[in-house]
């Protein structure tokens, strides 16, 4: 699962903003600043934004920081979305609006309207679960979901329940009160906001017609984009894998896909990836599935992917995976004979 580095760019700016350095806690993730993730740049393994996520903890020395940067003035800075939330006519279109366009920013809406005859409640899903991370997120999207609420004109009283998956944290429990009112739940089974269901379709106090068409006219475009260049990015994949060893240039698969270079590049970064990502992702698939064979030696898989050395090869597959090639084959070889026939 990978995410948009404006996830990684806003939590920087949350920690600027409350007081906190975040240059100690992108150095971790190998980030030079926060100026170098690019709100449309390649889209980063969640994997990052995990370890971002613990680093601001361990920075902040808060293990409810999530509280703070649910409500935190750095998540205005969601371009695309900022808008919708700021003109949009109801709740229910806001919640609507979320769900349509979080592929802007995440591969699966963090925040769920489940409506039922028992009244209306927000699903909170964060991208990453596990963990002090997987904490911190769920807390921060929940934060934001009750600010919503909120926005939206809700009191005390329309919010009915506040489900939490963990225990409650006797310390804390002022805080949690404060953010989420005093009907909150610890220890169930996942994490949801019962609400009054009149507030989904009562009018937004801030309300802007045009404003709204201008921001959802923009979105939509966006999306498209990025749609059409998930087929143009399948479209690349499948040339690359049918060309190598063969390396082609940018513009020698703009050509054959019929498309300007330019148009090409503006395809794959909405999509937040590159030609080059996407050579490394076929030549990574590859090189998997001939060691997963076992009938070739390095040196010739080295050859098959368009390495000039099997040293290369084996530098870049290391990169890819964390291994070498040979412990990646030696891993599923005895992964195989531990299943044994049951297995195959």
């Amino acid at each position: 699962m990978r995410v948009s580095p404006i996830n990684l760019k806003i939590l920087a700016y949350t920690l600027d903003v409350e007081g906190f350095d975040p240059s100690e806690v992108l150095r971790q993730c190998g980030i030079a600043s926060a100026d170098a993730l690019q709100d449309d740049g390649e889209w980063l393994p969640v994997a990052l934004f995990d370890r971002m996520m613990a680093a601001a903890i361990e920075a902040t020395g808060d293990a409810a920081f999530g509280l703070v940067a649910g409500k935190s003035i750095a998540l205005m800075r969601h371009g695309t979305i900022t808008p919708l939330v700021l003109s949009t006519p109801s709740l229910r279109q806001l919640l609507d609006d979320l769900r349509r366009f979080a592929g802007l920013t995440v591969e699966h809406s963090e925040i769920e309207l489940v409506e039922s005859a028992r009244g209306a409640r927000l699903q909170v899903s964060p991208v990453v679960r596990n963990g002090r991370s997987g904490h911190f997120r769920m807390e921060l999207v929940a934060t934001s979901a009750v600010q919503m609420l909120k926005f939206a004109g809700a009191c005390t009283a329309d919010i009915l329940q506040v489900d939490l998956p963990y225990a409650a944290p006797p310390s804390q429990l002022p805080r949690y009160e404060a953010t989420f009112g005093p009907r909150i739940a610890f220890g169930c089974k996942d994490c949801g906001i019962a609400f009054n269901p009149a507030l989904l379709d009562a009018r937004m106090p801030m309300h802007d017609p045009v404003a709204y068409v201008s921001a959802r006219t923009r979105a939509e475009a966006v999306l498209a984009a990025m749609r059409a260049g998930t087929d143009v990015a399948e479209r690349v994949r499948q040339w690359l894998l049918q060309a190598i060893p063969r390396q082609p240039t940018v513009a020698e698969t703009a050509a054959h896909l019929g498309l300007q270079e330019r148009a090409l590049r503006r395809h794959l970064l909405l999509l937040g990836t590159s030609h080059a990502a996407l050579m490394q992702e076929c030549q990574q698939l590859l090189a998997e599935r001939l060691l997963a064979e076992g009938r070739m030696p390095l040196k010739q898989i080295a050859e098959a992917l368009g390495f000039l050395s099997v040293h290369s090869f084996h530098r870049a597959f290391r990169r890819w995976s964390g291994v070498t090639p040979s412990a990646w084959r030696d891993q599923g070889i005895a992964i195989g004979e531990s299943l044994g026939p049951q297995g195959q």
